[in-house]
Order: C-alpha cells, then structure tokens, then sequence
C-alpha cells in the first residue's frame, strides 16, 4: 500500500519533520505501508534488520524479553513515532514491536534510509540529537526504577501514560488507550496484582477514576509528589516526560 507523505503533516511525521522537500520526495517513491492488526508483531527480537518504521496511524508497543521469558515494555508509541532505528548498525533487532490497537505501519528501506541520511544533513543531526535524547531519558529511568518502591513505578507509569496519551478533558485527562492492565504491569516493572493494588489506593486518594478499563487522572500533582525525590531538578522532570519520537 502506498500512502502519499505529502498528505502528513510534519507535526505527525518524525522523517516529515526534518526532510528536505527532495528527500520527501524520495521516501515517498521508496516507502511501503502496511496494515498491522491488533496483538500482531511489527517486528520481533532476532529477527534481521531490514528498515526503519513509522507509525502513520495507531499505537504500538515496543518490548524485551528477559530472564525465563519475562517481557519488559520499554515504551508506548503512537502516530508519528520511528520503530526499529535501534538496529541500524547492527544485524538483529534486540526489541520487539506490538500492535496494541489495528495500526498502518509505514516502512523505509535500511539502504534508502541510509542514503537520505547521507544526503540530508539536517535530518541527520537531528535524529543524532533524538539518539542522545533517548539514551538520557532511558538512562534516568532505568535508574530510579531499580530504586523505586511499587507504588512509585506505578505512579511513574501513569505519569508516563498520561504523558503520551493524555487527552485533557473537563473531568480530568484521561487516557485515550485501552491497556490491558498486563501490559501496564510490564511497563512499571511489576506484576498485575502489584499495579491493580497501587492503582487501587490512587482511586481511594482520589488521584485517579477508573471506569472500567478508562483511567482518569483527576490530580496529576499527588503522582508528581511520589516520584519528586527522583527529579531534583525541575528540568530533569520536566524532559524525562517530554515526548519523544522514537522508541
């Protein structure tokens, strides 16, 4: 399927963003788009690398798996956001990537990728400035979760949610995807009993609503207060929930 760039605007496309009209122009001969069903893998660890991906429409959960199959979720993408840049450099993917809901996946060639970023020198840096970014981001939260408690990764992780997925509404902001309690578990680092209690006490604090599978984050600022220790700087916290493009 071909999907024209031109209709994208750069606010919903990393590549779009960034790209000279000519190397528009040439991802848009070059890309393919695919249809990926929800639960069904983008791609998987080990698999060979063989191009970047952007998420055009959907959400998209990016994943490792550990020590006797326990799985990690190491971000939650939406549209807009790159997969798979990661491998560039290496042979195999060492993350997977999920479908969480029916998405259209678009995909560049590792060699046409390569040439536009040979050609284009500001879409080159930026992406340099995007590594950096994440590598810090991913560096501080890996950090604090080893010392956080339970019920602070399980604040984190709806702060972290609200961040990417937030939709501010007169109540409150609410979360405008529906995860499977399972996969918000993997995203804290902790097991589904161990979320569900957490979530649980936040309801009782008044500091979320859950409508059956709909959370609400009704004051953000009781979350905040939890994980406040781990961010000293004002500017640590506000860039470690900045978003990103990649995953």
């Amino acid at each position: 399927m071909k999907l024209d760039c031109t209709n994208c605007s750069p606010e919903e496309c990393y590549i779009n963003k960034y790209c000279t009209s000519r190397s528009i122009r040439v991802m848009a001969q070059s890309k393919s788009a695919m249809r990926y069903k929800k639960n069904q893998y983008i791609f998987r660890e080990g698999n060979p690398v063989h191009g970047i991906y952007i998420i055009h429409s959907g959400k998209v959960k990016v994943l490792s798996t550990g020590f006797n199959e326990k799985v990690q979720i190491i971000r939650i993408a939406k549209s807009g956001y790159l997969l798979g840049h990661r491998g560039f450099g290496d042979k195999f993917y060492q993350i997977s990537a999920v479908a969480i809901e029916d998405s259209m996946i678009c995909f560049i060639e590792a060699s046409i990728f390569t040439k536009l970023l040979k050609s284009d020198p500001e879409l080159t840096y930026q992406l340099m400035l995007f590594y950096a970014n994440e590598l810090r981001l991913a560096e501080s939260r890996m950090k604090n979760l080893a010392q956080m408690t339970v019920k602070e990764k399980s604040a984190e992780s709806l702060l972290l949610l609200k961040q990417i997925f937030g939709v501010r509404k007169k109540t409150g902001v609410v979360l405008d995807t529906v995860l499977a309690r399972k996969d918000m578990a993997e995203l804290a680092g902790l097991s589904p009993e161990q979320l569900t209690k957490c979530f649980s006490e936040f309801r009782d604090e008044r500091a979320i609503r859950i409508d059956g599978k709909t959370i609400t984050i009704l004051q953000p600022e009781i979350l905040f207060k939890l994980i406040a220790p781990y961010y000293p700087s004002q500017n640590l916290r506000e860039t470690q929930y900045a978003e990103s493009f990649l995953v």
